[in-house]
């Protein structure tokens, strides 16, 4: 993340585009005057981003580089017009001598492509999975653990109705960690004439720890992560789940517990009322029963071509992240935001440039962000046979609106993306950046359900 200056005016280009500073990092503007759009036809690199990011990505060392982006960025305030920059974050500051030799490869390849007016940015930062906790991730790099309460937009329609997409879920064997649930997808399976209907989330969330489990146990984990859960799974029986998560719960009794401590203090009817819903709301929360049934099948952490994009023809795969629930008929509900949206199916529209996008989140509640027309690229890396191997992945992404510090937080992993206008189902959230611009990234609903079909044998895949 970028120190903060006092220089209201977003930086200009040196000469022959070298660049802004001879280090990353060093200060060059205030995140809180910048403004971060997405490219538009209009711009000379919108045609051009997907050759120009693949010379990129293959022509640097990616070693100390986590996420590639273009945006349009300029300065709130400002007259002068936004730019398109491409950012290039990752571990710059601890390894400085990496910035020179990728930017001069970066300088060739714009002039190359005839596109030598872009700006070039190093940052720091990584993209991350936002489950509410990171043990989640025990195979990935290990960036500092998350230790924010998690139950920000708890809703009370959640122990009061049957279920509730919007809020919490989590795997019943891990307290700590919780996600999102999304919603009802109806599955239609070979021979079986009646359709089974299962939740979604994010695979990350559900994802179960390796600490004190059997090396039988801790192998069978690790083969999920690596190839997925199928159907048939026996293993994954033990895999149960709450909703709301247990977190949450614990959380909530306890704030309402401090209130009822206090009531004798409450003088006025207004405040006597509030006493009273608190009473309520704590009786409908000890008398709830979250159990939502198990995992039936996940993706793991797997990667694949994603027909979304380019018609499935490029080089780079996406990132797969989600987890179905083989819920009870009694805890079946409607795909009913908390605000009152129906989610919809269909008409899915042909393309999600310039379109508003939402979601509604257990941590951020109700949020909309603009679609990113140029597809991000993050990079993860290995250790293999001692050496680092970079491994990049395109993915569809939201960029904040106006001044919302982030799309998506801690605990929004498997909340399905919607469209502002009709509630059409776009995708399911599962990362984002969580330093600026706090960037999102979601698996696109085609690829979804091609990759659901291709796990669980589904002849159709469709919102319930």
């Amino acid at each position: 993340m970028m120190a903060r200056s006092s220089r209201q005016e977003a930086p200009k280009s040196k000469a022959n585009n070298e660049g802004h500073s001879k280090r990353p990092s060093d200060g060059r503007y205030s995140w809180a005057n910048v403004t971060i759009r997405s490219c538009q036809r209009e711009d000379a690199i919108f045609s051009k981003w997907d050759r120009v990011r693949e010379d990129i990505l293959r022509r640097i060392d990616l070693t100390h580089v986590s996420m590639i982006g273009c945006y349009r960025v300029g300065t709130k305030g400002s007259s002068r017009k936004a730019r398109p920059t491409i950012f290039i974050f990752g571990n710059h500051h601890k390894h400085p001598k990496s910035v020179q030799p990728a930017r001069n490869i970066i300088n060739d390849v714009l002039k190359k492509h005839n596109v030598a007016e872009i700006e070039v940015e190093f940052l720091e930062g990584r993209q991350r999975r936002h489950s509410s906790d990171t043990e989640s991730e025990e195979d990935g790099p290990k960036p500092k653990r998350d230790i924010e309460e998690s139950g920000g937009a708890f809703r009370p329609d959640v122990v009061r109705l049957r279920s509730l997409p919007g809020q919490s879920l989590a795997l019943k064997e891990n307290i700590s960690c919780s996600g999102t649930f999304g919603g009802f997808f109806e599955i239609i399976l070979p021979g079986i004439a009646k359709p089974k209907v299962v939740g979604i989330t994010c695979f990350h969330v559900i994802n179960p720890t390796e600490k004190n489990k059997m090396d039988i146990v801790r192998d069978r984990i690790r083969q999920w992560r690596k190839k997925g859960i199928k159907p048939n799974d026996t293993g994954a029986s033990d895999l149960t789940v709450d909703h709301p998560s247990p977190r949450v719960v614990q959380e909530k009794t306890r704030s309402l517990g401090k209130k009822l401590r206090k009531g004798d203090e409450m003088m006025y009817l207004e405040a006597k009322q509030r006493l009273s819903d608190c009473e309520r709301l704590l009786h409908d929360i000890q008398m709830f029963n979250p159990g939502f049934g198990k995992v039936w099948a996940a993706s793991g952490f797997r990667t694949g071509q994603a027909p979304s994009i380019n018609s499935g023809n490029h080089t780079l795969p996406t990132n797969y992240d989600w987890a179905l629930i083989e819920v009870p008929h009694e805890r079946v509900g409607r795909n009913t935001t908390p605000g009152g949206h129906i989610l919809k199916q269909s008409p899915l529209p042909k393309s999600l440039d310039n379109l508003t996008l939402c979601i509604s989140g257990q941590r951020s509640g109700y949020s909309e962000g603009d679609y990113n027309a140029l597809k991000e690229t993050n990079i993860d890396h290995e250790m293999v046979d001692g050496k680092t191997v970079s491994m990049p992945t395109i993915e569809h992404s939201v960029i904040p609106r106006g001044d919302s510090t982030s799309f998506g937080r801690h605990g929004d992993s498997g909340a399905l993306v919607y469209t502002k206008d009709t509630h059409v189902v776009v995708g399911l959230f599962f990362s984002g950046r969580v330093h600026p611009p706090f960037t999102s990234s979601f698996t696109h609903i085609s690829d979804l359900i091609a990759d659901i079909k291709s796990t669980t044998g589904a002849m159709e895949v469709r919102l319930f």
